[in-house]
């Protein structure tokens, strides 16, 4: 923004009234500055302050609206992943006065076919532009008419004020883009846009020209504009695309800050395989609406689905809405298949069952738009909870058939489901969505689900409901007996007072197939082997993931501390679960040794409290700065702190014993949001506060080989600005050896020439 939060304070109102919702004018003028709110979120700026500000502080790019509140522009970063993009590009399809009637009919009739539904949005082709030839003036008016007639938005591309001026009194209402402004006729087509109330579209030989006429219709008082920035060839066209948004979000020069239209048509004239790469490549740099001359479905899914990707908010999941989806005109006598609310996974799975032709009822439970591994590793997506969804949509009375298929990848919930839905068959589907369609053809639901019943013995009396809040009976746990392997690691004592660096161990985790399968059959050895590795490189303390392990977690995770502290001189554990009998059972067994155990994690929402699971069993807690969802602002996330802080020091625990997660983001969407966590580990460090976090999170996504210098690079920063420990692959040599030569930087460990041995 052009400026700084502290120079719009200098002009703000200095009331810290909190009437706009943020704790301080200061908290509030930053905001402003970073374009999260509206300067007229505070009615005691005066009216000169507010003049002098408005402009500066608005978008660099104005968003113009057409058409039916068609948006576009607004844009205030280059890339998607510097912050969400705004306004996503469109699509046209062009039609001519020099075409002849029957030609044109049936092209206006084929934009129409192209109407589908992706992840809950419309995809269609936006625009129709209609070109008036001179040469063919007099189908002018009746081409107009015909393409209004389809209800997409026009562009109404011509060069001559009458035309403009008959097409305008057919189809102003639906607020047309009039697309004809030039150096000779820019002050008659701009009165007679002015006049209609619809967006002028400008065009120039060269950007120059093009600057200055945009520069000259501002000063005339029309910034109702649209920049028509295509070339004579391809480079050009590309050029003055990227010159135009770079000249107005980088060098601040707002003259050039409109939307773009792009016409392809015209660059790739009759080759329809370069048209549609183009439009890919004029999708992503940075075409607001795109012109082709044809889009049939062969074009619009890819293009479509990319330009989903590209404008979809990285910082919100993308979720659809829990329900039943009847495909391929399933009844309640079909049988059901269940997934997450994942939009991704829908549509893959949606689109799948849909080739099948076979009648499936599609389940999709709610599980906070997470993928179905991740959901079931953060207890999003259990045995649990998907008893509550069939209760909650009454699919006992509303479903007839009784099969029901569950992903592949968590086959491990079959016995605990089946458990819980004990009139239902469960059925362990594909672990792929590609697979289903084989599946389902060759009916193997169907033969599994009757397997399913046939196994099922004659029901009994119902039994009392066991009491989810009822103490641990210890006795009636069945432990697996402790296998003891030398495997030429021992973890050696530290001293619990000192300043290094702690490193928790993250790969003992469930959502490693390895580990999954260990852990589901009581195998010790890739477990051990886990934990040896992690020891061997130097971590301070492991993670013990078990994921949700609602039917046995008690003994799963009693059986997986004493393993790993048997096997290792009592290694120090985070035990980490959603399960808190299971954490319960686990701190029981646990050997203090050489540290406390460590509950992860409690928030300042619904799992606040596992703070009082830790003030109650003197254990250290990692305290998630959010409350069911990722803190908007450090604001927010202090906010969170100092509930939590309060919450466990009421409790009678230690400041020290409360380790606070800022969250860290995946970079790859969410770039501008960095700064904001190193700040948020700087407040806490201030305030005396311990903290640590998933580090790792930031290169999700990116390539393999990245990954450990954006670690490390980030571990540096963070550790300068008072992080204390994180949640690492302690196998990452170069990251640890950055967070051993930090430790020596802040003095947290003696200097030697060995140090990278210590």
């Amino acid at each position: 923004m052009a400026l700084k939060g502290l120079d719009i304070f200098k002009l703000s109102p200095k009331k810290n009234c909190k009437e706009c919702g943020s704790p301080t004018c200061m908290a509030f003028c930053m905001k402003v500055a970073q374009g999260a709110v509206a300067l007229d979120k505070c009615p005691y700026f005066s009216e000169e302050a507010k003049a002098k500000l408005s402009e500066a502080t608005a978008p660099p790019m104005k968003t113009i609206t057409v058409g039916n509140d068609i948006k576009l522009g607004g844009e205030t970063v280059l890339f998607r992943h510097e912050k969400t993009l705004v306004n996503r590009n469109r699509f046209a399809v062009p039609v001519c006065t020099c075409m002849d009637e029957a030609a044109a009919d049936q092209k206006l009739a084929d934009i129409q076919k192209v109407d589908y539904e992706r992840i809950g949005e419309r995809e269609y082709i936006e625009f129709v532009m209609v070109r008036c030839e001179k040469d063919s003036a007099d189908k002018w008016e009746d081409l107009v008419k015909k393409a209004a007639a389809t209800g997409r938005t026009l562009i109404l591309n011509c060069t001559c004020p009458e035309c403009a001026k008959k097409a305008l009194a057919i189809c102003k209402d639906g607020k047309p883009i009039l697309n004809g402004a030039t150096p000779e006729n820019y002050e008659e087509m701009s009165a007679i846009a002015t006049e209609a109330g619809v967006t002028l579209g400008v065009h120039a030989d060269s950007l120059s020209e093009l600057h200055d006429l945009i520069a000259k219709l501002e000063a005339a008082g029309n910034k109702n504009l649209i920049i028509d920035v295509t070339g004579k060839t391809v480079k050009e066209t590309f050029a003055n695309t990227v010159l135009v948004r770079r000249t107005a979000l980088k060098d601040g020069d707002r003259t050039f800050g409109y939307p773009s239209i792009v016409d392809l048509a015209k660059l790739a004239a009759g080759d329809e395989h370069l048209e549609t790469a183009l439009a890919a490549v004029f999708t992503l740099k940075y075409g607001s609406i795109i012109v082709m001359e044809r889009i049939g479905y062969a074009e619009a899914l890819p293009l479509y689905g990319l330009r989903q990707n590209v404008f979809t908010d990285p910082q919100k999941p993308m979720k659809v809405a829990p329900g039943i989806y009847p495909m391929n005109g399933a009844t309640p006598d079909d049988p059901c298949m269940l997934t997450v609310d994942f939009a991704l996974t829908y549509f893959l799975v949606s689109g799948e069952i849909e080739r099948s032709n076979v009648p499936v009822n599609l389940l999709i439970t709610d599980a906070s738009g997470m993928s179905v591994l991740t959901a079931w590793a953060a207890g999003k997506f259990s045995s649990s909870s998907i008893k509550k969804f069939f209760d909650e949509f009454e699919l006992d009375k509303k479903i007839n058939n009784r099969t029901l298929v569950i992903p592949g990848k968590v086959a491990v919930m079959k016995g605990e489901i089946q458990d819980k839905l004990p009139d239902w068959n469960v059925v362990v589907g594909t672990r792929e969505a590609v697979e289903i369609v084989k599946f389902l053809k060759d009916g193997e639901h169907i033969k599994a689900a009757e397997a399913v019943a046939a196994t099922k013995k004659p029901k009994e009396e119902k039994k009392e409901a066991v009491d989810a809040d009822a103490p641990i009976d210890y006795s009636k746990l069945v432990i697996p007996e402790i296998p003891h392997k030398d495997l030429g690691v021992t973890y050696k004592q530290r001293n619990v007072e000192s300043k290094k660096f702690v490193t928790i161990g993250e790969r003992i985790h469930c959502i490693s197939p390895v580990i999954r399968e260990a852990m589901a059959t009581f195998n010790p050895d890739p477990i051990l082997e886990r934990a040896a590795q992690q020891i061997k490189a130097g971590a301070t303390y492991l993670d013990v993931n078990i994921g949700p392990a609602e039917s046995n977690g008690p003994e799963l995770m009693t059986w997986a501390v004493k393993l790993l502290q048997e096997n290792f001189n009592n290694v120090p554990l985070a035990l980490d679960t959603a399960n808190k009998k299971a954490i319960e059972a686990g701190i029981r067994v646990y050997n203090r040794t050489n540290g406390k155990p460590i509950v992860n994690s409690a928030d300042a929402g619904s799992r606040i409290s596992n703070i009082d699971l830790a003030a109650a069993n003197d254990a250290i807690v990692i305290a998630l700065c959010s409350a069911d969802g990722i803190a908007k602002d450090n604001d927010e996330r202090m906010h969170h702190c100092h509930t939590m802080l309060d919450r466990g020091m009421a409790l009678g625990m230690e400041a020290e014993d409360l380790w606070f997660d800022p969250l860290f983001l995946v970079v790859k969407g969410m770039q501008d949001k960095q700064m904001d966590v190193l700040n948020a580990i700087k407040l806490f460090a201030d305030e005396g506060l311990k903290s640590t976090g998933g580090l790792s999170n930031n290169s999700n996504g990116a390539p393999k080989a990245l990954r450990p210098i954006m670690d490390s690079a980030l571990v540096a920063m963070a550790m300068m600005q008072g992080l204390t420990s994180a949640i690492v692959n302690p196998n990452d040599l170069r990251l640890m050896e950055t967070i051993k030569s930090c430790d020596i930087f802040k003095n947290n460990e003696l200097y030697s020439d060995s140090y990278l041995e210590i």
